[in-house]
């Protein structure tokens, strides 16, 4: 149940930002619960060198209506394999962890569909 409404978010989320998906070939997407936004937004804000260096521009952040604490991020992905390893990094784990992450983040890398 949870995947599929995280997949019809998802396909929710992507029509919104269309204007933003059609200037880019590819998407890298997290998603994950956070204890406190006001805690993880400046830690996220802070992690930019790091998001830029693995090619993951463009940020847009959302949350889930009434869940200010549900967070999805879509950026603009240059390399898959840089943000996989972006993604899979220690670094970006212990990150995670001091700006309030909750449970296991879900990571998306999609491509435009021809």
């Amino acid at each position: 149940m949870t995947k599929m409404l995280f997949a019809g978010f998802l396909v929710s989320l992507l029509t919104l930002a269309s204007a933003s998906v059609a200037r880019a070939a590819e998407v890298f997407i997290i998603h994950h619960a956070v204890a406190d936004y006001a805690k993880w937004r400046p830690a996220f804000n802070s992690d930019k060198s790091n998001q830029e260096a693995a090619g993951l521009t463009n940020p847009r952040v959302y949350h889930a209506l009434g869940k200010p604490n549900d967070i999805t991020i879509v950026f603009d992905m240059a390399d898959a394999t840089k943000a996989k390893a972006f993604a899979t990094a220690k670094r970006l784990k212990t990150k995670m962890k001091e700006a309030g992450v909750v449970g296991r983040p879900q990571f998306e890398y999609l491509e435009t569909a021809p």
